[in-house]
């Protein structure tokens, strides 16, 4: 992979060189007319390129960034969209989770949990996926007493870790992306390759304007050396 920056700032050093090695030239001939019987009363000629105009397919292959996001909660929806989820899996599943109600979430465990992932949100890099695996759901859900405990059938662990998944789900929906921060674009120039049709593709329009730069050296008043930039 290549940044979007370095595969540019490679375009623009090759297209000042190029422009470096045709000066070098220009100055070469006009030393042979200069050297030349009857060449020397002509002018030496000398192309410039004013501008340089590129049409550039490139494919996007990775890019890199940073996310902010707001954990919100809101209980009644946070127990409706658990208590639907239960229903769908104890359907699905032939399992007999029960669901839960709103005190069972009010207490000190889950208010701590909740508390805690509120405190993470806003900020660059916390990714919810990673907020929310950091959190011990299993000993949480385990103190809720929902009756999924029945270890004469040998369910209990399946409906624990079922209402684990659950949680986590419902909880990383409560996360949205409220502003992201872009660091890198990662592209590939080759394009003709028959696995791309399904890649990104971005064609890339650039226009370089000649500019010119004159450093000129002299000693001032005081014999030190200075330097003149001159732009043109």
């Amino acid at each position: 992979m290549i940044k979007l920056s370095d595969y540019l700032d490679y375009l623009n050093n090759e297209i000042i060189q190029a422009r470096k090695r045709a000066d070098e030239n220009a100055v070469a001939i006009a030393k042979e007319y200069a050297k030349h019987p009857y060449l020397k009363y002509f002018t030496a000629p000398r192309y410039a390129l004013p501008s340089v105009k590129m049409d550039i397919p490139l494919k996007i292959t990775d890019i890199d960034s940073d996310s902010k996001y707001n954990f919100k909660l809101n209980e009644d929806q946070l127990i409706g969209e658990v208590n639907e989820r239960i229903r769908l899996v104890n359907r699905e599943k032939k399992l007999n989770i029960q669901e839960i109600t709103k005190k069972q979430i009010q207490n000190d465990d889950f208010k701590t949990l909740f508390k805690k992932l509120e405190s993470n949100d806003q900020k660059f890099g916390k990714l919810p996926v990673a907020e929310v695996m950091k959190v011990d759901l299993k000993t949480k859900i385990q103190a809720l007493n929902t009756g999924v405990f029945r270890p004469q059938d040998g369910s209990a662990d399946a409906e624990v870790n079922e209402l684990k998944d659950i949680f986590s789900n419902v909880l990383l929906n409560k996360y949205t992306l409220v502003n992201s921060k872009l660091n890198n674009i990662y592209i590939d120039p080759n394009t003709n390759s028959a696995e791309d049709k399904d890649k990104l593709f971005i064609n890339l329009q650039v226009t370089m304007e000649a500019e010119g730069i004159k450093v000129l050296s002299y000693k001032d008043k005081d014999g030190n050396e200075v330097e003149q930039i001159t732009f043109e």
